[in-house]
């Protein structure tokens, strides 16, 4: 068997050099791992411009600025006159070579155009092509090709006309798709992971992927890292029904008079916010920040200021979820202009994106209120060069609403937002429950939100859980602590405790009562 192996490095993380995993960088161990899968002839390294690589036999460097066409398109260059060409990532250091070449056998064995791993964590197998597939996939590509590289790229593309390809997978015995883990130093919390794996001789043990089964299942609390959702109350209230400015008048809410008493009075000041901001760089080294906790954005005199002050920071994602209403005429385009002079994050997402909250009635044709502010965002915030969305609608299905939630997602679809259909949420009893349907899994996990997000209140305070309200912010756990008056890696690792509990099988407190661990959010 000839093969080729291609790393893509053309838009790594700086995380990915660093010398720390056994000595040598994430970087380094790819290029090791990858040369070493069966039958590789060559390996090349698809590697960003003005950026020095290390050269060597059988070992090249193509330099340019990516994307997917341009990968395609290489990809279907390089592989002529092999039998197959490996893809993988230039940061994923604990890549298999025992299980790529199960794949290889597989794929030469049926003769496969495209083959992948199914149910590992990215980042310990490669993805396979046979040599004319890329060509193929190039043409598919067309204008979305445009966008820029993704992890999942190469399938993303292939989806399109699946059923004119032949695939070939290698299932895991155990399915452990669900964590959501990336096997790859391209943030913070993920070399932390690595550096974790690393500690519990991942690099020793073979293969790879048996070594990750086995840490997941026998240490499930190491893949508590850093946070990576950081939702912050920048304003008290919110203009949903009743009074204008009042918040808790919505029934689905269940902030009310308890809330208000709680909160201390005024908006987050724009100082504080963007002193908040350094910290959660400093600390998370990148973050998608949402501003709409408990209040409605736009009600905050200088919230365009807090848009900009996030869209200042590339290290930081913004998503701004509001009601639509009270935002002042001519903001939005104003933030628009600043949003397109800040780029994308490094994280891949776009610098802002917009959640409208709307009523499972509220539809396009309605031409006003805030069905008519999500069309309006549209126009200001189109599609990402690779088709992401920026602006999307969304309702909460409800029991007794089906028909309403099912017309709603129908008219929406139309317009090409994207939609969220979010679940009720009863805040653990603090409403009536009015769930549609139990989405929850057979069996209990440890929660995503205690695992991934972190929830800032006005004066700086940190519930234990973002979707803990007033109602329970004194009982289960209560406050973690307060980020203006301590760090943000003290308060964070005060709620350890708490997941580590989830792992060992105990809920207590209000968590007995919760259906929201299985949420995602970022």
């Amino acid at each position: 068997m000839n093969a080729l192996t291609v790393l893509f490095g053309g838009s790594l993380a700086g995380e990915a050099f660093e010398p720390v995993l056994g000595g040598k960088s994430a970087f380094s161990l790819a290029l090791e791992r990858a040369a070493s899968f069966p039958g590789t002839e060559k390996v090349v390294l698809l590697g960003k411009e003005g950026v020095e690589y290390p050269r060597g036999p059988g070992f090249s460097v193509i330099a340019a600025d990516w994307n997917v066409s341009l990968l395609l398109k290489t990809l279907s260059e390089e592989a002529e006159g092999f039998d197959l060409a490996y893809y993988a990532w230039a940061d994923t250091p604990f890549l298999d070579a025992e299980l790529a070449g199960r794949l290889a056998e597989r794929h030469c064995r049926f003769a496969a155009d495209y083959s992948c791993a199914d149910g590992w964590p990215h980042g310990l197998a490669p993805e396979l092509l046979a040599p004319g597939t890329a060509g193929v996939l190039y043409k598919i590509a067309g204008d979305s090709g445009a966008g820029r590289v993704q992890r999942d790229s190469v399938f993303t593309v292939l989806e399109k006309d699946i059923n004119s390809f032949d695939i070939e997978t290698e299932i895991s015995t155990v399915d452990l798709r669900y964590h959501r883990l990336n096997l790859a130093a391209d943030s913070r919390r993920n070399l932390l992971l690595l550096k974790r794996f690393v500690d519990e001789g991942i690099l020793k043990q073979s293969p790879a992927s048996g070594a990750a089964e086995k840490i997941i299942a026998e240490k499930p609390d190491l893949l508590r890292t850093l946070p990576n959702f950081f939702s912050v109350q920048v304003s008290p209230s919110c203009p949903s029904g009743g009074d204008e400015g009042s918040l808790g008048s919505c029934a689905l809410c269940p902030y009310g008079e308890r809330g208000r008493k709680a909160e201390h009075a005024g908006f987050m000041e724009p100082a504080r916010f963007a002193a908040l901001l350094d910290d959660i760089a400093a600390f998370a080294g990148d973050a998608v920040i949402d501003i709409s906790l408990w209040g409605e954005p736009a009600l905050h005199p200088d919230c365009e200021r807090l848009i900009e002050t996030a869209l200042e920071r590339p290290a930081l994602a913004l998503v701004v979820e509001t009601s639509g209403k009270g935002w002042p005429d001519g903001a939005i385009g104003r933030i628009a202009e600043k949003d397109r002079a800040a780029g994308p994050r490094k994280n891949g997402m776009a610098g802002l994106s917009w959640i409208v909250s709307l009523n499972e009635r509220d539809l396009p044709a309605d031409g006003s209120g805030a069905a008519a502010f999500a069309l309006e965002l549209a126009a200001h915030f189109p599609k990402t060069a690779g088709g992401g969305d920026r602006v999307y609608v969304q309702a909460i299905r409800t029991k007794g609403a089906e028909d309403a939630i099912e017309k709603f997602y129908r008219a929406w679809k139309k317009t090409g937002l994207g939609i969220i259909i979010q679940k009720y949420n009863s805040f653990c009893g603090a409403l009536p429950d009015r769930n549609a349907v139990d989405l929850s899994p057979v069996k209990r996990r440890p929660c995503w939100h205690v695992m991934r997000d972190f929830a800032v209140l006005l004066d700086g305070s940190v519930p234990f859980c973002v979707n803990a309200c007033p109602q329970l912010w004194t009982t289960g756990g209560g406050v973690l602590g307060n980020v203006f008056t301590g760090s943000l890696e003290a308060v964070w690792e005060s709620g350890g405790e708490r997941y580590r509990e989830h792992c060992r099988g105990q809920y207590g407190g209000i968590c007995s009562n919760c259906d929201e661990y299985y949420t995602y959010t970022f």
